[in-house]
């Protein structure tokens, strides 16, 4: 299956994300994500999924921990392309332009990624062992996935419209970077 994948991440306050988690997970640093996968599944149709995560220690292992999830079509997710900086010069990278905006809009989020140009790679890569999904009473872990495409890097905005969670409700502080990236599962 095709995927495409849209990560961005915030500083927050710490104490504030120290808070969310159970004595279970040590907080690696103050940050929050969120990684939206639009999923072309040759058997269940195109998809999108939402991850809101931060960064954690438990069980001897570093990686995200999903503090929520929420996936079309039980979740409406709605998104599209649109051309809002296509062909605008990226401002410190001479000869680089921005390409298509992609769009995303949940009753909860307003969200956009630009591509600017410019590929590389996530700097946390080298510090994730994979992913903590809780349900209920179990938690699941699922190794990091090996991804060699490169990742282009992109201007984010985004805006919590109606905080459902506790983790919403902490202020972003700061842009950290942002990116997408295709490839197949």
């Amino acid at each position: 299956m095709k995927i495409e994948q849209f990560v961005m991440a915030y500083r927050v306050d710490h104490g504030k994300v120290k808070a969310l988690l159970s004595e279970d997970y040590e907080s690696l640093r103050p940050v929050l994500r969120i990684n939206i996968e639009i999923i072309h599944d040759e058997k269940n149709g195109t998809y999108v999924r939402i991850e809101h995560n931060t960064p954690v220690a438990s069980q001897g292992k570093r990686g995200w921990l999903n503090l929520n999830v929420w996936e079309s079509p039980k979740t409406e997710i709605d998104y599209t392309a649109e051309n809002k900086h296509f062909g605008e010069s990226t401002p410190g990278a001479e000869g680089k332009t921005k390409g298509m905006t992609t769009v995303f809009k949940t009753e909860f989020l307003d969200i956009e990624f630009t591509g600017v140009g410019i590929e590389g790679g996530c700097p946390a890569e080298g510090d994730n062992d994979g992913c903590f999904y809780i349900d209920g009473e179990d938690t699941t872990f699922v190794p990091v996935e090996k991804i060699t495409s490169r990742k282009e890097y992109c201007d984010c905005e985004f805006r919590w419209t109606k905080p459902i969670t506790e983790a919403m409700r902490i202020p972003p502080e700061e842009l950290l970077g942002a990116y997408k990236v295709a490839f197949e599962r």
